[in-house]
């Protein structure tokens, strides 16, 4: 009887989230023919013109929209609860009260550190391109275009995603605001990216100063090549310590399973009696410490 229940509960979870992605999949198809429905008519949103301030947006806002993954909020948390919800249903079904916490606490986690991950790998990316966008930028500007159009020109020619940046800063202009307030919000939105901050000091000391703008952005662009070379060389001369913390994170987990392969009674031992509970919370919590330990010993600044 209670495998027979333990079944159920699995079986109940996995419909109730196939149901759920089948209607998620739904309304992404629906949203996307009403978008190409708008652009046909003439009526395509610019969604650059439409957000909120982000001084204005809570910290999770801002994480999703920088993130780049598209989520909307309601998207996001009903994930999140989803998540939530499947791995305590698993972790009833499969053990006891400690595996569904720790499941559960998993699902909670799981799409945050997602949405930070996408985020850092996106401005990371938007750093790496903002030279090659002042390029273009400075190129407009010794053909005669002023710097709005200069940014414009650079937001249709550059990759993504720094071109959604420049685009939303020429929209923004578009609507009237300063060029220094639209770049400092720019700043605020790609705050690792040195490129783009000092750009954007450049512009509003010149605003004030006046002075060649033109040389100014290529004093940027050589500064960016000489700081990308140097990061290149420190990551390659970092990369045997980076690639031995993986193989260090990697191994406990590689033992655990080949442990519990050669001999079931430790797998059960752990997860079926209170002493293994105690022990594996504060294995994993170890194990934990020494990946972020690692890290940081190898991160190359």
């Amino acid at each position: 009887m209670q495998i027979g229940t333990q079944i159920a509960l699995v079986a109940g979870a996995f419909v109730l989230a196939l149901i759920v992605a089948v209607l998620f999949f739904r309304l992404a198809h629906r949203m996307k023919v009403q978008d190409q429905l708008r652009r046909r008519l003439g009526a395509e949103e610019r969604p650059s013109l439409l957000k909120a301030d982000e001084r204005e947006q809570s910290d999770l806002a801002r994480l999703l929209t920088e993130s780049g993954l598209g989520w909307s909020m309601p998207v996001f948390v009903t994930r999140m609860v989803l998540a939530t919800g499947v791995g305590v249903v698993v972790g009833y079904a499969l053990g006891r009260a400690p595996l569904a916490f720790l499941l559960g606490a998993a699902g909670v986690v799981l799409f945050p550190v997602l949405a930070r991950q996408a985020r850092r790998k996106r401005l990371a990316l938007c750093d790496a391109q903002m030279p090659q966008a002042l390029e273009i930028v400075t190129l407009a500007l010794r053909a005669g275009h002023p710097l709005p159009k200069a940014l414009a020109i650079a937001a249709a020619e550059a990759p993504q995603p720094i071109a959604d940046e420049l685009q939303r800063v020429v929209d923004e202009h578009d609507l009237g605001r300063p060029m220094g307030d639209v770049l400092l919000q720019m700043g605020d939105r790609l705050p690792d990216s040195e490129s783009v901050h000092t750009f954007m000091t450049a512009v509003l000391v010149l605003e004030q100063t006046g002075g060649n703008l033109i040389a100014v952005v290529e004093r940027i662009v050589e500064n960016a090549r000489a700081r990308s070379q140097y990061h290149a060389k420190l990551r390659a001369l970092t990369a045997e310590g980076r690639a031995s913390a993986k193989m260090l994170a990697v191994m406990p987990l590689a033992f655990a399973v080949l442990a519990a392969v050669i001999d079931p009674r430790y797998a059960t031992t752990l997860l079926q009696t209170s002493g293994g509970h105690v022990v594996l919370a504060v294995t994993v919590l170890l194990w934990l410490l020494g990946i972020v330990w690692t890290q940081r010993l190898v991160h190359a600044e």
